[in-house]
């Protein structure tokens, strides 16, 4: 069997038809692949901001025609630059293992760190809506005016343009795209690949979390699109389809229909997996100009709980948690000091004692939201976070870092994904009383605060437990032999809000 697989002529377009044609190739190694280019209106178009052009569908339009008329057999798009609605002449019939769906952002490393304006090139309404919110809190540098230019062309072309104009400070780009070239085995682009590792080495980066910025629906995924009655491509397509990460591009898909679509609309809706469910960011701005923002758990395990008020719960709030203090091991600050060279992750802002100075040639990953804001209000650029969901999740940064990881923790630590570590504090149980008799609802932040609390009062295990999604709920799952009375909630607040509202 030979097929003609046809997609933009972008070089980023030619190596995701590669990477479908080497995966179809892995599953059926009969089929012969010719590959085709073509230029469309919106890579002809190289002025107008996306934003402002007048149609959806400016990437794929001019492709399918060439379907519709049977001089190719199927086209390998990116996802996101599909209309809301393809047509009813051909459909999307597979899509591979979704990348990275996340945003990325470089900054340039010359640049004067006292500014008080920054200027980032992007045209994407939705970037440049969500991004000011982190942009104010999650970099070292705390500015106080944010500026936004357009930017068009593909992604070396961007880049180059980026670290040639001497007014810009950053830029914005899909990380998918970044991942894909430098990843990608095809001979001809070798030489890409060289001139994009040679730009990123002149930017510190920052990889923009889906909880604050989630994605352009579908970004990270290709979309392979046959003629609706080709029945023989379409049963082998989807054979090889990607069912789970078919359905949340569809479910983000459907969230921005209802919004109105397209990339004019300042929306970012992601589907993330996760062992433990399937997460769900949107934020950004309905055609009414109404903010609408959530970051939501959705679960198979559902239990509809009665709670009769505060004193139900523990804690009351998180000033009461007070089970242990923590106390820093000044004998590590010189191990900490002489870190190079190492992706460090760094779970709470105690992890890093106050004296400790991390050297710049490091990788720095924070557990979460929190504990990055911390580090970059002590003047720490922080290259990414797992956003509350596990040390281990989606950290996906093997092409652009090969440095080995390393955490910073305390002295009775659980065992975790991350194997090598150092102890940077320790903790110190303190007097605390519980009335276990009234409380029936507890939120814990670490499996060692449920831990001392169990030693204390082993009646709580038949009580109701919550915890994010880390490792905490597996260390309190191993403790209590199960999790039948174990339940994942993101944070305390919305743990304590739903519980309330009962």
């Amino acid at each position: 069997m030979k097929i003609k697989v046809l997609s933009r002529k972008s070089d980023l377009a030619t190596i995701q038809a590669r990477e479908f044609g080497e995966y179809l190739n892995s599953k059926y190694p009969d089929i012969q692949i010719d590959y085709k280019t073509k230029s469309t209106s919106g890579d002809k178009d190289l002025i107008t901001p996306l934003s402002e052009m007048p149609i959806e569908g400016v990437f794929t339009n001019d492709l399918r025609e060439e379907l519709i008329t049977k001089k190719c057999d199927l086209i390998v798009h990116s996802w996101k630059d599909l209309p809301i609605e393809v047509g009813n002449k051909t459909k999307i019939a597979a899509t591979l293992q979704r990348a990275d769906k996340r945003d990325i952002l470089f900054l340039k490393k010359n640049k004067n760190n006292d500014k008080k304006e920054i200027t980032i090139l992007c045209s994407s309404p939705r970037r440049q809506y969500n991004v000011n919110k982190f942009i104010k809190n999650f970099l070292p540098n705390k500015y106080e005016e944010i500026k936004f230019e357009n930017i068009r062309g593909n992604i070396p072309t961007r880049f180059k343009k980026f670290l040639q104009n001497p007014s810009s400070d950053a830029f914005i780009v899909a990380k998918a795209a970044i991942d894909r070239i430098l990843l990608n085995n095809v001979p001809e682009f070798d030489e890409l690949k060289k001139i994009l590792k040679s730009y990123i080495d002149e930017c510190l980066w920052t990889i923009i979390p889906l909880s604050i910025n989630p994605c352009s629906p579908g970004q990270g995924a290709l979309a392979i699109e046959t003629r609706d009655n080709d029945d023989h491509l379409n049963h082998i397509l989807n054979d090889i389809n990607f069912d789970n990460d078919f359905f949340n591009v569809e479910n983000e898909r459907n969230i921005l229909k209802i919004y109105g679509g397209g990339c004019h609309q300042k929306i970012g809706v992601s589907y993330i997996t996760h062992s433990l469910g399937t997460i769900v960011s949107k934020r950004g701005e309905d055609e009414n100009g109404n903010h609408f923002e959530s970051w939501d758990l959705i679960n198979e395990k559902k239990e509809k709980f009665f709670c009769s008020g505060e004193d139900e719960i523990y804690p009351e709030d998180l000033n009461s948690y007070k089970i242990f203090q923590r106390k820093e091991l000044n004998n590590t600050i010189l191990e900490v000091n002489n870190l190079k060279n190492k992706c460090i992750f760094i779970s709470r802002i105690s992890a890093l004692q106050n004296d400790a100075k991390i050297n710049s040639n490091n990788i720095i990953w924070s557990s979460g939201l929190k504990t990055w804001k911390k580090l970059a209000d002590r003047g720490i650029w922080v290259n990414g976070s797992s956003d509350g969901l596990g040390e281990g999740f989606e950290n996906n940064i093997n092409s652009l870092t090969d440095f080995p990881w390393i955490k910073l923790t305390h002295s009775s630590s659980f065992e975790s994904t991350i194997k090598n570590k150092i102890n940077t504090y320790q903790l110190q149980k303190l007097d605390f009383e519980i009335d276990v008799y009234k409380k029936n609802f507890f939120y814990w932040m670490s499996g060692s605060a449920f831990k001392l609390v169990l030693e204390k009062y082993p009646e709580i295990k038949e009580k109701y437990h919550f915890c994010g999604p880390g490792n905490t709920y597996y260390e309190i799952k191993k403790l209590l032999g199960d999790d039948k009375n174990l339940f994942v909630e993101l944070s305390y607040d919305t743990w304590k809000k739903k519980l309330l509202s009962s």
